[in-house]
């Protein structure tokens, strides 16, 4: 009796874990339409990820390419988002560049990892299309 009310209690506290997890999904878009749709698109380096909230958080890139919005090459630019994978977090790693597909509501940029590309592929998408890009209407790729 025990041992059936125990594996019962697992099985629901699988079927409970499974139902509560949510993963990121992005759906696929060439990248010269996500250019397209960002309202910014930069290359940096990530400086710093700083927390903001238990949900949140800040992530610092150093700019040394923009391809479209209003932003400043060299400057340091915050860019929030999820600070949880299952919720399309940004990478984490320091110190490494990459291309951003970037939306901006309320004076601030987001991001999200269904905005995220090669710096080499975001070059790509850039010289397909007119050389300066400002801010559009339209929406950032984000995350389904």
């Amino acid at each position: 009796m025990i041992g059936a009310a125990l594996v019962a209690l697992v099985v629901l506290t699988q079927l409970v874990a499974a139902n509560g997890a949510v993963a990121c999904s992005c759906a696929p878009q060439p990248p010269a339409e996500s250019l397209r749709q960002a309202d910014g698109a930069v290359v940096g380096r990530l400086v710093k990820v700083l927390p903001h909230g238990p949900l949140h958080a800040v992530y610092r890139y150093e700019v040394s390419r923009v391809y479209k919005g209003e932003i400043v090459k060299r400057r340091m630019l915050d860019v929030h988002g999820s600070r949880r994978a299952a919720a399309c977090a940004l990478p984490r790693r320091t110190g490494r560049s990459y291309g951003l597909f970037l939306s901006h509501r309320h004076g601030r940029w987001f991001g999200g990892i269904c905005g995220v590309i090669s710096p080499q592929r975001l070059r790509g998408a850039a010289q397909n299309r007119p050389r300066v890009y400002r801010r559009s209407a339209g929406q950032s790729a984000s995350c389904a």
